[in-house]
This record gives structure tokens, C-alpha cells and sequence, in this order.
């Protein structure tokens, strides 16, 4: 909530109202003040892997035999308007617990559950349509529209690459690198592959202040999605780690000339995961050998032929050379 130009004047001028009174010339102000200088030199990239959206399906005609519990769904979700939203989120909700439970204690099917899962949705996406135009938001509902947004499952590690969105929860600029010339019609927040829960960004900045989603493209007939980070050369790098043994990235540096042209100055390859495995003690040649005797007692004992040995070994070989994250 403050620019760059705003952050010195403030520093300059607590200098200065303090030395005037003293008479005490100005000084040459030298800070080391990290984010502000370096924190513009790095951006990651990563792309998109897949979504899971929390869209309704269309709710079937009532069939024979249908629980009550259903039945009590399907009314409140003809009855939803804007005088009983609350009402209406509660009793659903209610239904949807008891379902629920119904299920663990094995006395509904899981086709049952599904579809009382799927009405309580319709619900849920009803009752949000419905929000912007209330006079008055009810308690509790005013994050609704939040919890149903997307998730973006990026190809990245919060914990190697962004571990000040989890530690302090930083909130780093995101947003799309390609397709700005297309409004985003998803509301989504952005999961990384560990298999952690904190493993998420779901923070943004907003013209408003702090937002819980993030505006983004839905994905195009299977073809890549980019997103970027911003402002990530203060410390991300070196303070990464390897949670869930994702290591580094591929890291590209780009000098940028005046003319806005720019050339790709140097290239390191990221960990790969006979890398990472070593850095935990597991050597890769050991575990090369290991793996062929394996698949050499597997030939003695007629469990595969010896061409399915070797294209067996050299996929296992070429893994371990492969990068820690998903790659084409």
C-alpha cells in the first residue's frame, strides 16, 4: 500500500526532521534494504497442470426410492431467495452433514452421497448469485462465492520457490504471462505438488487491498497456461528447501538492453532427481545396481525377457536424470 518513491521520502525526511533540530548536516543515506533493491530481479514461471473446478452438474429427476434427506435438498433448493439465504445455507448444509454421516455408517450408497453432494452445491452456487444483490450480506456468507473458486494446480514448490508465501505470508504479484489480451472468467486459487496442505497461494493483491482469489483464463484444449510471480529475487532462492524433495529450478538470466530487446546470458539446469536423492544420502549409482539385479533375478525367474529388462533399466536410468518436477 505504499510506492518505492513514498518509502525514501519517509526514510529521508525522518533523518532530516531529526538532524535539523541539531543543527547535524545532512548525511549520505546508504540502506540495505533488501526486498526494495533486489526483490525486482527474479520471477518465477511455472505452468498450469490441471484444474479442479466446483461447478454443479445437473441435478436428475427425482427417482423412485430417493432418500428423504435428498428430498429435503432438492425443496431448498427450490425455495432459495433473497429474503432466506441464510435459512436456506443452513438447512442445506444440515441435509449435507447428515448424508454425511449416513454414508460412514454404510446406509446410503455413495451414488446417493454424490447426489446429495451435487444438489448441495447448486445450492451453495444459487445462494452466491444471489449475495451481490442483498442489502445485507448474512454473517457467514460473505466468503461463500471464495469457497467455491478453482484450484490451479501449479507445476512449482511453495516450499523451494516461494517459501515467504508460507513462512510470513508474503503476497507476491501473480498473474498471468500470456492470454492478456482475454478476461479471465475463473476465480481461482493456486496448489503446488507437495503433498502438503500449506503447499498454496492463496493470497493476492488486489486494487482493494488483499483478495482470497485469483482472476485467471480458464485452460484451452489442453494447451499450456503460464503464470508468473513477481518480485521473488529477495531471498526465495536461498531460503528454499526440500520439502518433498522438489529441488531447484531451471533458472534462466536475461539482460534486457534499452532497445527493449534482451538476450539469454546464462542457463542452469535445476536438481535432478539423482541430485536431490544424493542430497538425502542415497546414492544413484547404488541405487542404479540395485535396481539391476533386481531386474536380472526377474529375468532368471521368467518374470520378463531380457529386452523388457533393458527397457525397464534404461527408464529407471533416465528418471533419475529426469527433472523433480513434471516435464514433457
Amino acid at each position: 500500500n505504499y510506492t518505492l518513491d513514498e518509502y525514501c521520502s519517509d526514510l529521508v525526511e525522518t533523518i532530516m526532521t531529526t538532524l535539523d533540530p541539531e543543527g547535524i548536516e545532512h548525511p549520505v543515506i546508504i540502506t540495505e534494504s533488501g526486498r526494495a533493491v533486489v526483490a525486482y530481479s527474479s520471477v518465477l514461471l511455472f505452468d498450469i497442470l490441471d484444474v479442479t473446478r466446483f461447478d454443479p452438474s445437473e441435478v436428475p429427476d427425482p427417482a423412485e426410492g430417493e432418500h428423504e434427506l435428498i428430498g429435503n435438498l432438492r425443496d431448498t433448493l427450490k425455495n432459495v431467495n433473497p429474503k432466506n439465504l441464510q435459512e436456506c445455507y443452513n438447512d442445506a448444509s444440515y441435509y449435507r452433514g447428515e448424508m454425511r454421516e449416513l454414508f460412514k455408517h454404510g446406509r446410503v450408497r455413495l451414488r446417493a452421497l454424490s447426489l446429495a453432494e451435487n444438489i448441495f452445491l447448486q445450492i451453495v452456487r444459487t445462494i452466491a448469485k444471489e449475495l451481490p444483490g442483498a442489502k445485507r450480506v448474512p454473517y457467514g456468507l460473505d466468503a461463500l462465492e471464495e469457497s467455491l473458486s478453482d484450484i490451479y494446480y501449479g507445476n512449482f514448490s511453495v516450499f523451494q520457490s516461494l517459501p515467504d508465501v508460507w513462512a510470513i505470508e508474503q503476497v507476491f504479484p501473480v498473474m498471468p504471462v500470456h492470454r492478456l489480451g482475454e478476461a479471465p472468467s475463473r476465480e481461482a486459487i493456486i496448489a503446488d505438488i507437495t503433498c502438503d496442505s500449506d503447499g498454496k497461494i492463496d493470497r493476492f493483491i488486489g486494487v482493494r487491498g488483499i483478495r482470497k482469489t485469483l482472476p485467471l483464463h480458464p485452460l484451452a484444449n489442453g494447451d499450456p497456461y503460464y503464470l508468473g510471480v513477481f518480485l521473488v529475487g529477495a531471498y526465495q532462492e536461498t531460503l528454499g528447501d526440500l520439502h518433498n524433495l522438489m529441488g531447484d529450478t531451471n533458472v534462466v538470466s536475461v539482460r534486457i538492453h534499452e532497445d527493449g530487446s534482451f538476450d539469454f546470458v546464462r542457463e542452469i539446469d535445476g536438481d535432478s532427481i539423482a541430485d536431490v536423492l544424493s542430497y538425502v544420502e542415497y546414492q544413484p549409482n547404488q541405487l542404479l545396481e540395485q535396481f539391476r539385479v533386481t531386474a536380472e533375478q526377474a529375468v532368471r525367474k521368467g518374470r520378463i525377457s531380457p529386452s523388457e529388462r533393458q527397457a525397464i533399466f534404461e527408464a529407471f536410468a533416465a528418471s533419475l536424470r529426469g527433472y523433480t518436477y513434471f516435464e514433457e
